[in-house]
């Protein structure tokens, strides 16, 4: 019996550490499984991460050539997802390098300065000219001080100034303005002339930004003695943002000159092509302080209906944000404008003569020659 007894003991025991060795093989052999299986699963994200990294990584060169424009050349976006309906003219100039030194361009300078002064002394009529440079500083001038009949141009100081007192929140530029029919020399905002808020009846509502847009596209007068009025009016404008910036030709003041036939000539509202350049100047500087409030400004002088001019005398893919100006009692005709090229510029050229289409074709030959002379610095 006790034979017995022990043999059924060990053959019991023996099972028991047989099926406990399965088990530990069983339970080792899932483990191993499982760690190849995490390896594998590592090494395949670690693969699929950087695969997708691969395609979706933009070039510049994709972007450049994938971005869709409008008939003007701006970037235009889906409206859905970009609330600004324009885009920074600054930045779709290409970057180029200049390949003169300073002793050539110093002496191509020189050459633009005469070829402008041999070019305006062979026309018939008074010319004032004025180059700024934003890059660099440099400046190239003709008669830069000559009184002439600033016109319509005067109005890129006052809406430059009505953007400025929107940006420091003295004003907004959706806050509404009815238009007062009386004659402006009244106290009111009618003004025979450009515009067609003329034609609208007395008391008729227009924001801020509609009638410096029109003040700006279509040279609306009204529209910027609308302007002019909500900023306290022209002496108040004059005194306050015109004057310390540039008065070489106080535009409120009396000044006595000849005009182009000879003759003595006075009167105020006059300027000069320093002048006009200098406020185009200080709009360029608050634009690249604070491109997303001023870019409907630059937008507008980019579009306007007057197309000869400084725009006349660069490639029609050029940007020119510009304020033309004419007065035919007066014989004047003048332009001042910004032009974003291989390096952004100042022209301001300002003509008094017997015939309009002449010293329009006259503008745009001097800002050819001013073009060519930046472009030439360039490869």
């Amino acid at each position: 019996m006790k034979h017995n007894a022990s043999s059924s003991y060990n053959i019991y025991s023996s099972r028991r550490r047989s099926r406990n060795d399965r088990r530990k093989s069983f339970v080792v052999t899932c483990l191993l499984i499982c760690m190849i299986c995490v390896v594998l699963d590592i090494i395949f994200i670690a693969k699929l991460a950087s695969k997708g990294k691969k395609t979706v990584k933009p070039t510049a060169s994709s972007v450049a050539t994938t971005l869709p424009t409008d008939d003007s050349g701006n970037i235009s976006t889906d409206p859905s997802s970009d609330t600004s309906a324009s885009s920074d003219v600054t930045g779709a100039t290409e970057a180029k390098v200049q390949t003169v030194d300073a002793a050539t361009r110093s002496a191509n300078l020189t050459t633009l300065s005469n070829k402008v002064a041999e070019y305006l002394s062979k026309q018939s009529g008074r010319f004032g000219v004025y180059y700024i440079n934003m890059k660099n500083g440099e400046t190239m001038a003709y008669k830069e001080n000559s009184p002439i009949v600033a016109a319509s141009s005067i109005k890129i100081a006052y809406n430059t100034y009505l953007y400025e007192k929107a940006a420091s929140g003295e004003l907004s530029l959706d806050e509404k303005i009815n238009y007062n029919a009386s004659p402006y020399a009244q106290g009111g905002d009618y003004e025979d002339g450009t515009g067609t808020i003329k034609n609208s009846a007395d008391g008729t509502e227009y924001t801020l930004r509609e009638v410096s847009h029109l003040s700006i596209t279509i040279s609306d007068n009204c529209g910027t003695n609308m302007v002019l009025r909500r900023l306290g009016g022209e002496d108040a404008v004059n005194n306050n943002y015109s004057k310390p910036i540039s008065s070489v030709v106080d535009y409120r003041e009396k000044v006595e000159y000849t005009d182009y036939t000879g003759n003595p000539a006075s009167g105020r509202r006059r300027s000069s092509a320093i002048d006009l350049a200098k406020y185009a100047e200080h709009l360029y500087r608050d634009y690249e302080g604070n491109k997303e409030h001023f870019q409907p400004l630059i937008d507008d002088l980019c579009n306007t209906e007057y197309n000869w001019g400084v725009p006349g005398g660069v490639p029609s893919g050029v940007k020119v944000a510009h304020k033309v100006g004419f007065n035919t009692s007066y014989f004047a005709n003048n332009d001042v404008g910004i032009v974003f090229g291989s390096e952004d510029y100042v022209l301001c050229v300002m003509t008094e003569s017997g015939n309009a289409q002449t010293a329009q074709q006259i503008i745009g030959e001097v800002s050819k020659m001013v073009y060519e002379y930046v472009e030439s610095n360039y490869a």
